[in-house]
């Protein structure tokens, strides 16, 4: 069977440099692709059009944005333990 995409040029060109320094041709990821699809019924990754919370929340805390600033150890854990959000 063939099958025919439309890549753009420069995408697959990086895609078959990156592959070849796995020791891989287009052939073979293409074919592992599908079978991992066919084995998990699911992508090899998650979709996304947006960061998760996870991704934001590592963000802000390597840019330093804390939800806040504690004097003392005692008073970050009673916010800590806090029932309020």
């Amino acid at each position: 069977m063939s099958l025919t995409l439309g890549i753009d040029n420069k995408l697959k060109a990086e895609t078959k440099a990156n592959l070849e320094k796995m020791g891989m041709d287009m052939t073979t990821a293409t074919r592992m692709y599908y079978i991992y699809i066919n084995q998990h019924g699911k992508l090899p990754f998650v979709p996304s059009i947006g960061k998760s919370e996870l991704d934001i929340a590592l963000d802000q805390a390597k840019n330093h944005q804390y939800a806040g600033e504690y004097n003392s150890l005692e008073e970050f854990r009673k916010d800590l333990y806090s029932d309020e959000d």
